[in-house]
């Protein structure tokens, strides 16, 4: 849409005004479509991608933290602690795990210094919102390199990540057959909360985010399921999805 509108064309207009100097782009949608966006033009100075240790294959993931930076643009990593779901207390199977690395950090700092463990990265946005939080996040940063981690602990932050896995109870990918949906229910976005709210141990957060309409309209909520059976013979996984969208809702919904 950008360039088909002429937008690139516009900007370069005006840093050859001297408006600004550099040009980039955030993105939130497939590695497909990250891929043909960086190639679309030849002068981005930047991009910025949703990066962390659960979400290797999200979105852009790091296929597309790989491209970007083969291209030579500069790579800004937003949510890298999962808008601070993996700086929290772990859940005790996820605990388990972490107890068992020789060198004992915060979750925050794991989490940080994967990021930074990747030469690709150029900046990492952290949000903080304590003055310990700060103090934390610059001695963390002030201590990372890349390749800093070892094999080992590398390992171990894959095996944390294979543990908030199991703790997902519906095996849905986000494939997208499913939709559309032929009430309108946004399906994959409703069954990742639910997902989430469990795996991270986090139901206000869950809550906050199925009721906001912002994000999840009404009509697009999980108790607008007609149980019609169309997803379920759609879906590679053959998962119970009007089943697990009762749970969702029921879970989810505000209390009266």
């Amino acid at each position: 849409m950008v360039r088909d509108l002429g937008v690139l064309n516009w900007a370069e207009d005006k840093i050859a005004q001297g408006k600004f100097d550099h040009l980039g782009f955030s993105f939130h949608d497939d590695y497909e479509v990250f891929k043909e966006i960086v190639d679309a033009y030849d002068n981005w100075a930047l991009a910025q991608i949703q990066y962390n240790y659960i979400d290797v294959d999200y979105q852009a993931g790091q296929r597309g933290l790989e491209y970007a930076a083969g291209k030579g643009l500069a790579v800004v990593v937003m949510e890298p602690l999962r808008g601070g779901r993996l700086s929290k207390e772990p859940p005790a199977p996820v605990a388990r795990v972490w107890d068992t690395a020789p060198h004992k950090r915060t979750p925050a700092e794991w989490g940080l210094l994967w990021v930074w463990n990747q030469p690709e990265v150029s900046v990492a946005l952290s949000g903080m919102s304590t003055m310990e939080q700060v103090k934390e996040n610059i001695a963390t940063a002030d201590s990372s390199v890349p390749g800093k981690l070892t094999p080992k602990e590398l390992s171990l932050i894959k095996r944390v990540r294979e543990a908030y896995s199991k703790l997902s109870p519906v095996p849905c990918t986000g494939c997208g057959y499913c939709m559309p949906c032929p009430n309108n229910v946004e399906i994959p976005q409703v069954l990742q909360m639910y997902n989430e709210a469990i795996m991270y141990d986090d139901l206000q957060e869950g809550q906050s985010r199925y009721n906001n309409p912002d994000i999840l309209k009404e009509e697009q909520r999980a108790d607008q399921c007609i149980e019609c059976g169309e997803c379920r013979e759609a879906c590679p996984q053959k998962i119970s999805i009007t089943e697990w969208l009762k749970k969702a809702h029921e879970l989810l919904k505000l209390k009266q």
